[in-house]
């Protein structure tokens, strides 16, 4: 595919900072047609945090585009500001498209075919398939963005396949919402500081990973006076703004807290009553603790004894709040039991639900995140977690704990399903094989499958060569579907008509739907109805009403603002006081985990070892400030201009020890793979011993390539990104 600057793709754009919340971008005019005004929300962080946009268009050409500011999170960043390059790239995606050639082959031999031949033949793969080999044979796929999830499970769901897998079943969010859901019996990531909140934890988490909002939140709490204790490996802005940084060898943050709960235990300084009344396991994991002396604890994770007894004192002035990564503390071989031990930190002072504290928020009745579902008429969620369901799922032997907790299979063994014949038709959304370790034997698979589809915007080699069909998505600014909502609020959208013959996700899965089952269970394969449908759950809810209050935000009714909704039952789904947990309170040691085999305990487990050939540690899928996911690069030139290719951080200790200087080209390897070409930042960023980069580059800069397929977290089964051992010398 051809690569196109900004100046080429759209040559009247206002040059303007990547941080100007207010400035317009400009795309290009059409004479002759009516200005009017249209509405919808950025997908370049995978539909989180659907930050909203407002645009001018002029028929159905968009000519401007700025921040919504009556969405709550309303200010665009410059991923959000490049989306309407990709809308307006050449190289979209615009019709269906299949293969003439055998798969294998270096040209697939794509023709253009229509919609109808299209789904035909989709349809015709998918029913033999069923009647053949099963309808669990036949894979469905989610990947990014997260938008067309909760149609996708209803396809899945009422074409009777279990096998539904997405991108944070593979390695997202997901690993760390169960250390939650272990420990809180629910999601819970923390939330940004209120005006009570004394001190506040952000745990491993990228300023360049939130929205520009988030930051706002943080240095508005700091000039309040509230105190911030910032554990994270790598310096980021987040560290440097802390009142005390501690940054731990990765992968040892069970064993840093570990020591500060000593600590608080040792000087009275937990929380005794809200224990004693509402946490199970307390005397277990206090013994558990005892070993983990301040010294002990420095040589294991490498921070200082002092700043350990420091920040345990630091955090016991609260009220204290928090704000959890998505992934990153996830994604190494303990991962889950990592961030259950850094979830302790609220609960050994009692900061649950009360001002200042953490907040266990209530949303509208049955609503869940947008990327996993909307709302259980929608995704059908009473069927995905019915025990006649989940005894089908592929997952359930290896996974065990996930395969309770969620309902999405975990996708990582499906070179082996395929090989063992257990999936044989893959139909996906937003596929990208470099998601995962080794991304070639996943491509591998998608080869040797029967049938296979994906729908994305633009074509991808490494992921699409070897597909059947491929069909052209429709952006997120051509989309009515998801709405996005925050809280009650509701944002629905005002989107131009797709480009070519693209049509939105969702769209797809319902039309596919009224083929393969019966239309009234898709809605006719209308999206706006599906919405529709999904509004009418809550009273007052329609979409048409909402979209005629525009630009204004809708709402939906929701509970009451309230404290300590644990003691009111108002938590528990049985309306008993308490927690969702299988303890009925807050958990340091998990009866559910035990249940499967696991720690009941949130232990310390040491890291893969380092060698004297590789021997830095490798941090895989660091955020930068523009960017989170592999898609926007060259799909949006402006993006490409702030950084053109694969640029690692190496302390400059390190790299006076390698004769590394900034800017050398070099060459990183592992036991797993290598060489990946890469230029070099020389920064403090990166302790010693570390080595850190974005994952999402191809071909000679894919590090992806790099990691072991088999090291993976037991209880959540993702990928060690952030464990694998790698050696980089400069290129000769």
């Amino acid at each position: 595919m051809a690569k196109l600057s900004r100046r080429q793709l759209l040559g009247s754009i206002s040059a303007l900072a990547a941080y100007s919340p207010v400035r317009n971008v400009i795309a290009q005019t059409t004479a002759n047609e009516p200005e009017w005004t249209g509405f919808s929300i950025c997908d370049s962080c995978n539909h989180v945090p659907s930050c909203g946009i407002e645009f001018k268009a002029r028929g159905n050409n968009i000519i401007s585009i700025k921040n919504w500011e009556q969405n709550p999170r309303h200010w665009l960043c410059s991923k959000g500001l490049s989306t309407l390059q990709r809308l307006y790239n050449p190289n979209r995606l615009l019709y269906p498209m299949k293969r003439t050639n055998p798969k294998g082959s270096e040209d697939p031999g794509w023709v253009r075919i229509s919609w109808d031949e299209a789904y035909k033949t989709i349809a015709a793969n998918m029913m033999a398939t069923k009647k053949k080999y099963g309808a669990d044979s036949v894979m469905f796929y989610a990947g990014d963005p997260k938008e067309p999830r909760p149609a996708i499970y209803r396809l899945a769901k009422y074409f009777d396949s279990v096998t539904f897998a997405t991108e944070s079943s593979a390695a997202c969010r997901s690993g760390c919402m169960m250390g939650e859901q272990l420990n809180f019996g629910q999601p819970n990531n923390g939330a940004t500081p209120s005006k009570d909140t004394k001190v506040f934890l952000i745990l491993a988490t990228n300023v360049w990973a939130q929205p520009l909002g988030w930051w706002e939140a943080i240095k508005a709490a700091k000039q309040r006076g509230c105190k911030i204790i910032t554990i994270d490996t790598r310096r980021t802005k987040a560290a440097e703004i802390a009142d005390v940084h501690l940054a731990p060898h990765v992968g040892t943050d069970s064993a840093l807290v570990a020591g500060m709960a000593r600590v608080m235990i040792k000087e009275g300084l937990i929380n005794k009553d809200f224990i004693n009344r509402w946490t199970h396991g307390f005397d277990d994991y206090a013994k558990y603790v005892e070993p983990f002396t301040p010294e002990h604890t420095q040589e294991i994770t490498g921070v200082p004894a002092q700043k350990i007894i420091e920040a345990a004192r630091l955090w016991a002035q609260g009220p204290g709040s928090f704000t959890l990564t998505t992934q990153s503390v996830s994604h190494n071989s303990n991962g889950v039991n990592n961030t259950r031990a850094l979830l302790l930190l609220p609960i050994l002072m009692g900061y649950i639900d009360i001002p200042g504290g953490v907040p266990f928020n209530k949303p509208p009745k049955g609503l869940s995140m947008a990327a996993f579902g909307l709302h259980p008429a929608m995704a059908e969620k009473k069927w995905w977690n019915s025990p006649a369901v989940k005894e089908r799922r592929l997952d359930k032997e290896a996974l065990p704990l996930w395969h309770d907790l969620q309902d999405q299979t975990s996708p990582n063994d499906l070179p082996e399903w395929v090989r063992d014949g257990k999936i044989k038709m893959f139909c996906g959304w937003g596929f990208n094989v470099n998601i995962w370790p080794q991304p070639q034997e996943y491509a591998e698979a998608i080869k040797n499958l029967d049938f296979a589809f994906s729908a994305d915007y633009f074509y991808r080699k490494d992921s699409h060569k070897n597909l059947d069909i491929i069909l052209p998505a429709a952006m997120n600014y051509e989309r009515h579907a998801p709405f996005g909502w925050y809280g009650p609020n509701i944002a629905v959208r005002k989107p131009v008509k797709p480009l070519g013959e693209a049509k939105e996700d969702w769209r797809i899965a319902l039309e596919l739907g009224c083929i393969v089952d019966k239309p009234e269970h898709f809605f006719n394969g209308d999206p706006e109805k599906a919405l529709d449908f999904i509004l009418h759950q809550y009273e007052g809810g329609d979409l048409y009403k909402f979209r005629d209050a525009l630009p204004s935000i809708s709402k939906i009714p929701a509970p009451k603002p309230e404290f300590r909704k644990y003691e009111t039952g108002h938590i528990r789904a049985d309306g008993k006081p308490g927690f969702n947990t299988l303890s009925g309170k807050l958990d340091f040691f998990s009866d559910r985990a035990a249940k499967f085999g696991y720690p009941g305990l949130p232990v310390y487990k040491p890291m893969m070892p380092l060698t004297e050939e590789f021997d830095l540690r490798f941090i895989n899928g660091t955020r930068k400030p523009y960017i989170t996911h592999s898609k926007t690069r060259t799909d949006q030139p402006y993006l490409m201009e702030l950084e053109d290719g694969l640029h690692v951080h190496l302390n400059p200790v390190e790299a006076q020890k390698r004769g590394i200087k900034e800017g050398d080209t070099v060459e990183i390897r592992s036991p797993f793979g290598g060489p990946v070409e890469a230029k070099v930042v020389v920064s403090i960023i990166v302790p010693e011993g570390v080595l850190d980069a974005q994952y999402g580059w191809l071909d000679k800069q894919n590090t992806q390539t790099l990691m072991n397929r088999d090291n993976r977290d037991p209880m959540s089964g993702y990928p060690s990104y952030f464990e694998n051992p790698v050696s980089i010398k400069k290129k000769a």
